[in-house]
């Protein structure tokens, strides 16, 4: 079992380019906002590239600055590797699913401890920061947060690994849009190391809740109302086309469209003068087959 950690302690995840400042700015200003970081974990590229290993040796030497400050924070500095596969960049598909892979890992693993994630984006390359915001769909809950620094040219320029008072520098929160709408999915999620998996497990709960929510309210139309609305959604056209094909007249057919209209706005919480009419075809079409037949797919 792992060790869990006192309640609200959070872990600092970065990504790392070339730029180690950004790593300790962003940290520092965590810091200064009252956020109780306790682990500091940054991910990196090969550390062969000389760049990389100055831009590590650097950060490894703050460690005994922010103790002498009276932090005595755990640093784990986790290279993108997988056995022998150790990119110096990712420029391959591979590299970037192996990027995926341990970054998702790492936070994973961080939740199932207990960690608050923090998780910065300023960092590294630009790939480095969209597979950051996947992550962050899949694992992250409302107690986590997502950051990017804003910052001077000057200061980065600088290489100085702490702002100054005259120093500009802002954690702009980044909104999230998380697939995981409940806590017990993310509980769910947190079982894999696999990202994958958990995409397609994702994929699979969503695809449930989006026919859960459409069968809602195709229980509340009449038998009418759904004859009306297949004809719509598997042939198109006016009114007065579906009135020939079902045998009704056209009049009777309007009503039974606006009647349709009505409660799918209703259902959907919509205000009353939106135009529904090819938002509910394209909801119901993929999955008209299993609500008529009343089991999901």
């Amino acid at each position: 079992m792992p060790k869990v950690v006192a309640i609200g302690q959070g872990a600092l995840v970065a990504t790392m380019g070339v730029e180690a400042q950004v790593v300790t700015l962003t940290l520092d200003a965590l810091l200064m906002c009252g956020f109780p970081i306790a682990q500091v974990c940054i991910l990196h590229p090969n550390e062969r590239q000389p760049a990389i290993a100055s831009a590590l040796q650097r950060l490894r030497k703050e460690r005994s600055f922010y103790r002498q400050n009276g932090l005595n924070l755990r640093w784990l500095f986790q290279p993108i590797q997988d056995g022998s596969h150790y990119p110096d960049d990712f420029v391959t598909e591979g590299d970037v699913a192996l990027l995926l892979r341990v970054l998702y890992r790492t936070v994973a693993q961080l939740k199932r401890k207990g960690f608050r994630i923090h998780l910065s984006i300023a960092g590294g390359r630009k790939v480095m920061t969209a597979m950051g915001m996947v992550v962050a769909q899949l694992l992250l809950d409302e107690h986590d947060h997502v950051w990017h620094l804003l910052s001077e040219g000057k200061l980065l320029q600088s290489k100085a690994m702490h702002a100054q008072r005259s120093d500009k520098v802002a954690l702009v929160p980044v909104p999230v849009l998380r697939w995981s709408l409940l806590p017990s999915t993310v509980q769910e999620i947190l079982i894999w190391d696999d990202p994958y998996r958990a995409i397609e497990r994702q994929r699979q709960l969503q695809q449930h809740q989006r026919w859960q929510l459409l069968n809602s309210f195709w229980q509340k139309l009449t038998s009418a109302e759904r004859e009306v609305v297949k004809a719509l959604v598997q042939h198109g056209g006016k009114a007065e086309v579906l009135a020939k094909r079902l045998n009704r007249s056209p009049k009777t057919v309007r009503n039974q469209l606006q009647s349709v209209y009505a409660k799918y706005r209703d259902h959907f919480d919509l205000p009353a003068d939106t135009k529904v009419r090819e938002r509910l075809i394209a909801d119901l079409a993929p999955v008209l087959p299993s609500l008529d037949e009343g089991e999901a797919h």
